[in-house]
């Protein structure tokens, strides 16, 4: 749940009973609230979690929920505690909240006594519950795809299961099959699964409001017999499917990690329909493509189906960051460059970029346990920078805090859009000394974090906020009293650390950031909400907050500052080249030759495309210019997309 926002509380109640959390997510694509609660022992061996354990829990998060609904418990709550937001929330989106899925999360093995915890009710809201013990965990990080494995049970929906017909698929990649899924069995598998469905697609559920949506409403509604023919259907992907072959043909039976890559909003909107507006969707069918791709391939494959199979509405390319050649870049960038040795250290360390989720365990997963060690001395795991915290790092220093307090994904998101543009733009600004830069701000977000947990006036909550618009506030401070000056990077990145006068500054303007915080303009009263918006960041950006004169002499100078930026991004060029280069050799000479039949067989090819190709076919006699082998890799590409094999190219990153 990249979405989670922590929550510590425990407390007791109506009626004497113990009340508790640790965390929250709101599910926008099935309006569904995630509830968490957690047990941690810490002992060498597992302890074992028993039923009467695993009840205990779930009743302190239960109670907490029943109480939150009740809209009694965020008046008793310290203003300041996270969970006085989270309870008054609960209280104020009551009525749209779907469903409550609760979760305890602990270090224990769960007893084989404990049986399957049916779904009840939390104020007439309906309530599930599950277990995440340590073999669990254990289970979803050996897995292939990094998740917990979800299966759905076709047979327990559709008599028979799914009818399908197997496409003509010559292809070892993936496996295809056509089907008609009856749209109450599609509302009930995302009533049941909810956004976990849509990890593949590029977003989740648009609401009723969107053009498109409210369509597909108005046809469920009033001609749910034209469904199948007004609605392009879904497309899905699966790791696996159980066939069996009947007296009517093909049926799929059940399915192994079900994804919809594309449908997200029809999906959505059946189910929505059939529980806000009590449609009846007897009539009501949808056609579905699903691809079944081993789960090997699914980190390459999926996302280029998504890519292709959106087209119903417009996908911004920020919906694709998550597989953009820039993540490939600072991957590759973070791991070849060292950062300097500090502290009387003896070996340098390298900051580690997880480009995917799990990477940094996964890269240990296969070592000895002396090589493991080797692995953590080099990279150690307060180095490691997900996707998400350098979104976040760059958006707090852009000034943009109340994006940051939307949470990890919206965040990303708009991160996405931003450097996705910069990138078409131009790409070579992505370079060492941009990852030097953003491994200074992960070390100002960082030290930030530990010193607003130190100081006097800090009251235990809203950390996360206070953290990014004081850093916010710090690049406007530079921004509006300093002309002329910037932050010193590249002081930062040899310190590896904050200045002293650096680490007053920020003190003094966190302070200043956590009294607009903790008292909303009028009209909010929720403070987690207060944060998300843009006229918080106003009354921050308005604070008068003089620079300290000793923190000012330690700005660098503004142009020499873009000087570094120029000086890397034409390293970056060269670099760029030479490994184009590279690549046009590794290919070697057979292989444009097949290019250059293949593209003048198809009528593909201009007489300067043949000539850069009747060179590359002479390698390694004839070795072609950067510029020339620019060229040879754009016709590659555009070769591949009209249906010349794909050929991957070896890469220094992982």
């Amino acid at each position: 749940m990249s979405d989670f926002e922590p929550c510590y509380f425990r407390g007791t109640g109506a009626r004497k009973r113990s009340i508790g959390v640790d965390g929250f997510a709101f599910d926008d694509a099935d309006g569904s609230v995630r509830l968490f609660i957690a047990e941690f022992g810490g002992g060498e061996e597992p302890e074992t979690l028993t039923q009467t354990d695993a009840k205990s829990h779930f009743a302190r998060l239960q109670a907490f929920c029943e109480e939150a609904v009740s809209g009694k418990l965020h008046r008793e709550i310290e203003e300041s505690n996270p969970a006085a937001g989270l309870a008054q929330l609960l209280f104020k989106e009551r009525g749209a909240v779907t469903r409550f899925r609760l979760y305890l999360i602990t270090d224990a093995e769960m007893s084989s006594r404990i049986r399957d915890w049916p779904e009840s009710e939390i104020s007439n809201i309906k309530a599930e519950f599950h277990i995440w013990d340590i073999v669990r965990f254990q289970r979803a990080f050996e897995s292939r795809t990094g998740k917990d494995e979800l299966e759905v049970d076709l047979q327990e929906l559709v008599e028979g299961g799914v009818p399908c017909l197997g496409a003509s698929v010559d292809s070892d990649e993936y496996l295809a099959y056509l089907c008609v899924i009856p749209g109450e069995a599609l509302a009930n598998i995302y009533d049941e699964y909810g956004s976990r469905l849509l990890e593949g697609n590029v977003r989740s559920f648009l609401s009723t409001k969107g053009r498109v949506n409210k369509g597909i409403r108005q046809t469920i509604l009033t001609r749910p017999h034209m469904f199948f023919a007004f609605n392009n259907g879904i497309a899905c992907t699966a790791s696996k499917v159980d066939v069996v072959t009947g007296p009517s043909g093909l049926r799929i039976t059940k399915a192994s990690d079900l994804q919809i890559v594309n449908g997200g909003q029809t999906t959505a909107s059946l189910a929505a329909a059939k529980r806000n507006d009590k449609a009846a969707l007897d009539h009501v069918f949808v056609q579905m493509k699903l691809s079944v791709v081993p789960p090997e391939r699914s980190g390459q494959v999926i996302p280029e189906i998504s890519r292709c199979a959106n087209s119903q509405n417009r996908v911004s390319d920020a919906d694709f960051f998550s597989n953009h050649e820039f993540h490939r870049r600072i991957e590759q960038i973070s791991r070849k460059l060292w950062a300097p040795a500090v502290g009387g250290a003896q070996h340098g360390t390298q900051w580690f970029y997880e480009r995917a989720r799990g990477q940094y365990l996964n890269e240990q997963s296969g070592l000895s346990l002396s090589d493991r060690k080797r692995f953590v001395l080099q990279h150690p795991r307060h180095q490691v920078i997900a996707k998400t915290d350098l979104a976040k790092y760059e958006n707090a220093w852009r000034q943009l805090p109340h994006l940051v307090s939307q949470g990890a994904q919206k965040n990303f998101l708009s991160f996405s859009s931003y450097a996705s543009d910069a990138w078409d733009k131009n790409e070579v600004q992505f370079n060492d000394e941009y990852f030097k830069r953003v491994v200074a701000k992960a070390i100002l977000f960082r030290r930030t974090e530990q010193i607003v947990s130190k100081q006097r006036w800090y009251q235990g909550g809203y950390r996360a906020n206070i953290v990014a618009y004081s850093i916010s506030k710090l690049s406007r401070m530079i921004e509006v009293e300093a002309p002329g000056r910037a932050l010193d990077f590249r002081s930062i990145w040899l310190r590896q650390a904050l200045t002293p006068a650096t680490e007053t500054q920020i003190a003094k303007i966190a302070e200043s950031v956590f009294d607009v915080i903790v008292n909303p303009a009028g009209g909010f009263q929720n403070i987690t909400e207060w944060g998300k918006k843009e006229l918080c960041w106003k009354r921050v950006a308005e604070l008068e907050i003089p620079l300290d004169s000793t923190f000012y002499k330690e700005l660098a100078d503004h142009e020499s500052d873009l000087q570094q930026k120029k000086d890397s991004a034409v390293d970056q060029k060269i670099e760029i080249g030479i490994e184009q280069q590279a690549s046009v050799l590794q290919l070697g000479a057979s292989y444009w030759k097949q290019i250059r039949e293949f593209g003048a067989r198809e009528g593909l090819l201009s007489p300067d495309d043949i000539s850069i190709l009747g060179l590359a076919c002479l390698i390694p006699n004839k070795v072609p210019s950067e510029k020339q082998s620019s060229r040879l890799l754009q016709m590659k590409t555009r070769m591949e997309s009209e249906g010349f094999p794909i050929r991957t190219i070896a890469t220094g990153a992982s």
